[in-house]
């Protein structure tokens, strides 16, 4: 319960010392190990940022059994699927003043098959829940998204590509009577195609260092749209997402000055004589 309101959360209540055999628990840096005590609880960070819970902050949970408790918030951990409380055996029965009804029981095992079929038939087993495959069908429906990100990608490469030549024909076809003057002068075609070179790659440079900031906003607010109850996305974007993306840019313009060689070759000198001038 957060002030008037009622949220649904799974409360987990573990032993502190092992705790984290069971669930690796991390601080919101994806470093640092967490590790349970008897002075508080642990809220995963998804439900924490949605509801504006902090470290040191106050909230309320409800019992199996229907007591209400006020309990510390000790600390914000790493989670990307649904939304947990963790709390130890301890501190649970200090705050509820009543023992610990346990409902779940944790086994590591390496055939979830064999555990599966030893447990049919007994009495008081209500369900079995797979955590490996819980993750296996987490982590496949994560990586379908790359396909759709790698589609993204081709798309902007491919418009970077076409905004890119076109510009570049456009600045040629507006200086061709500049560029056939320098022919006259005795330019070669190699001291043409740098002089125009130069310039398209340096605002190819000064662009894409003003586009990955850019990029950096336009990134958090992609990921804010498809931000979904249960489903925390990172934010964070590394180091070598910008050397890439600049790579990429750069590549693509060197593409585009390696096609227009053969049109600057084909400008005739006697361009320069159709001047008005």
């Amino acid at each position: 319960y957060l002030g008037n309101k009622e949220k649904v959360i799974t409360v987990d209540v573990l032993d502190a010392r092992s705790g984290n055999d069971v669930f690796n628990l991390r601080e919101t840096d994806c470093k640092t190990p967490l590790k349970m005590n008897n002075t508080g609880v642990i809220v995963s960070q998804k439900f924490a940022r949605v509801n504006g819970i902090k470290a040191g902050d106050q909230i309320t949970i409800e019992s199996s059994t229907g007591l209400k408790a006020t309990v510390k918030v000790n600390a914000i951990c790493e989670m990307y699927f649904q939304h947990y409380i963790y709390i130890s055996n301890d501190y649970y029965e200090t705050v509820f003043r009543e023992p610990v009804h346990y409902n779940c029981i944790a086994v590591k095992t390496a055939d979830g098959d064999d555990l599966r079929n030893s447990l049919e038939g007994i009495e008081g087993v209500e369900s079995l829940v797979d955590f490996s495959s819980m993750t296996d069908s987490f982590n496949t429906m994560i990586e379908a998204l790359d396909y759709i990100i790698l589609v993204i990608i081709l798309t902007a490469g491919s418009l970077a590509f076409v905004v890119l030549i076109n510009l570049t024909q456009v600045n040629i076809s507006e200086r061709i009577r500049e560029i056939a003057t320098l022919k006259v002068l005795g330019f070669r075609d190699h001291e043409i195609n740098s002089y125009i070179f130069k310039e398209i790659l340096l605002l190819s440079v000064i662009g894409g260092a003003f586009g990955l900031p850019l990029g950096v906003v336009w990134h958090h607010f992609i990921m804010n749209v498809i931000d979904m109850e249960m489903i925390r996305f990172g934010n964070n974007v590394k180091f070598m997402s910008f050397v890439y993306a600049y790579a990429i840019t750069i590549i693509f313009t060197a593409i585009v000055l390696f096609f227009t060689r053969k049109p600057l070759r084909k400008i005739k000198m006697i361009e320069s004589l159709k001047s008005v001038e």
